[in-house]
């Protein structure tokens, strides 16, 4: 029988054994003294505080060839970076990284913590191929994760779509995101039309991170801001209040945006990374910052669809032109862009704003198309558990209305097909259509 000595130096808090405790006892002494030790609070701070969160994937506008990265740290590091490689069956790839330094960006916004965010961006990379990566420094890095390029030409995919996340997204967000993933495991992005958070602070950029868990470091986003992602007013330090006590907000986006992704910024000077355009497999996205400037960015979509060699175009933004809650009618974004996508036959155009669901017939020059003849989608689509009453202004023209819903879209693009699909977060197909689109 084998017995154990005594070590008078544990760790305060350790039991102390005996000389009598026999060695199996010291496993358990161990595991409580490790316990302990890993769990005190300065250790905790130490192990914890530096290591790379926040990480999200943004999508940049070669796709097939680059992918950007977005991460957290909470102090400056002059050597932070981005190690990743080709993916293989095993761990060969460690040896294979490349290491590309990221840049710092710090957040000192007032009222908020002072934090360091930091974005890289990953370049030459192969279309249609798995990589790994993972962010950090020295031996403060996060785990290795995995996303996939888009590949070349018209290949078929699908993206998930959500309208306005918003409120409660802890609560009730979470389970949305993970019956997305769910439904769409094969999904290559997810993208947003506005208001993130209700909010531009940073506990709710907290719950946008925590929500969707690892989703966000593995399948790439794009986002478009809305209303309520644009920053307060400030003044001494304050938040500016209007006579009624409401918060003041500016026209520019928050800068808890610019810090949390990094997004294409070939779009409209001085809207970089909230108005900019990418293509992926046949469909050219153009995303929209419909806050503000809308005739400029108007004259930069003319140019962009002028010369557009994809078959399909999905534009998105956050106010519809067709509103569907609270009486209200968006004529400026209506005026400024429907001509557009007519004359462009865009095929499909997605907002949120009025926390109701409502999609439209194909539509051309305000009015209901049949047959072969050309038309746009329009939908309006919230993922959050905010929600309006359905007005019934633009009745005419909607073929699927609702409220009540936290919804989620998975749309498919195969071809000369296009298959869009809602769901209900509890899974349900809540509407569907699909179009079909010739060669142009």
């Amino acid at each position: 029988m084998v017995y154990a000595t005594c070590r008078p130096n544990l760790p305060e808090g350790c039991p102390t054994p005996c000389p009598n405790v026999r060695s199996g006892g010291w496993v358990a002494v161990f595991a409580v003294c490790a316990f302990i030790i890993l769990h005190s609070p300065a250790v905790r701070a130490q192990s914890s505080a530096d290591i790379p969160t926040r990480i999200i994937l943004n999508l940049t506008d070669s796709p097939a060839t680059s992918m950007a990265v977005t991460w957290r740290m909470s102090r400056e590091y002059r050597n932070a970076a981005v190690e990743y490689s080709v993916a293989t069956p095993g761990t060969e790839f460690v040896g294979a990284a490349i290491r590309q330094p990221g840049s710092m960006e710090v957040m000192n916004v007032p009222r908020e913590p002072v934090a360091f965010h930091y974005a890289a961006l990953m370049r030459d990379l192969k279309p249609g191929t798995a990589y790994v990566y993972r962010v950090g420094k020295d031996s403060l890095w996060s785990e290795w994760n995995q996303f996939i390029t888009a590949q070349g030409g018209n290949v078929p995919f699908s993206f998930v779509w959500f309208g306005d996340p918003q409120d409660d997204i802890s609560e009730h967000l979470s389970r949305l995101f993970r019956q997305a993933l769910r439904t769409a495991p094969e999904a290559r992005f997810w993208l947003f039309s506005g208001d993130l958070t209700s909010e531009p602070e940073d506990d709710q950029w907290g719950e946008l991170f925590d929500a969707p868990g690892f989703v966000l470091r593995t399948i790439p986003t794009a986002m478009v801001p809305g209303n309520h992602d644009m920053g307060f007013k400030f003044q001494d330090d304050s938040i500016v209040r209007d006579a009624k006590g409401k918060k003041v907000r500016g026209r520019t986006v928050s800068p808890l945006w610019r810090v949390h992704v990094t997004l294409p910024e070939n779009g409209v000077a001085g809207l970089e990374e909230t108005s900019y355009s990418f293509d992926y497999q046949g469909v050219r996205f153009v995303m929209i910052n419909s806050n503000d400037r809308l005739e400029e960015q108007a004259r930069w979509m003319d140019t962009v669809l002028s010369a557009n060699p994809n078959r399909w175009t999905v534009v998105a933004f956050h106010h519809p032109l067709y509103s569907s809650g609270r009486e209200r009618d968006d004529r400026k974004t209506r005026d400024a862009f429907l001509p557009l996508f007519d004359k462009y036959h865009v095929a499909l155009v997605l907002t949120g704003h009025d926390h109701t669901y409502a999609r439209s017939h194909r539509l051309a020059n305000n009015s209901v198309v049949s047959g072969n003849l050309s038309g746009t989608v329009y939908v309006v689509s919230a993922s959050g558990p905010k929600f309006y009453e359905y007005t019934s202004f633009y009745d005419s023209l909607m073929a699927k209305t609702g409220t009540g819903v936290q919804l989620y879209q998975v749309i498919t693009v195969s071809g000369g097909h296009l298959n869009y699909r809602a769901y209900s977060a509890d899974g349900a197909l809540y509407d569907s259509f699909e179009l079909t689109k010739q060669d142009h």
